[in-house]
Parts: C-alpha cells; structure tokens; sequence
C-alpha cells in the first residue's frame, strides 16, 4: 500500500525557508544597526529569502575573513 506524503514537504520547505530566511534578515539588518519584529524579519524572509540568503552567508564569510 502507498501512502501519500500530502502537502508534508511543502510545508517542511517553507517552514525552513521562514527560519533560515529570518536569520538572513536580521543578519543583514544588523549590519545596518537597525531592527525590526520578528514577525517582521518572517514575514520579509518568506517572501525575498531566496535573494537575502545568498547575501547574508557571503556578508558572513567576509565578516569572518575580516572584510567587514
């Protein structure tokens, strides 16, 4: 017998994409000494997560190298 696995992974997909997506939107607001709600960081990071991920972990890496 098959089981369906229904809207499971979308949902686990968005969940990730909220958490990291937040992360990436506080990193990057850090860096301009400002801040926001959290629901404020979720809400941006769902909708433009793919474009402020990639830019949060490379302002990390140069962070770490000493760059920033």
């Amino acid at each position: 017998m098959k089981r369906s696995m229904g809207c499971l992974p979308i949902i686990i997909i968005l969940g990730i994409n909220a958490v990291v997506g937040t992360w990436s939107v506080v990193e990057i607001l850090s860096w301009l000494d400002k801040s926001i709600p959290l629901l404020g960081s979720f809400v941006i990071g769902l909708f433009i997560g793919e474009f402020s991920i990639p830019v949060a972990i490379i302002g990390k890496i140069l962070k770490a190298c000493g760059v920033f």
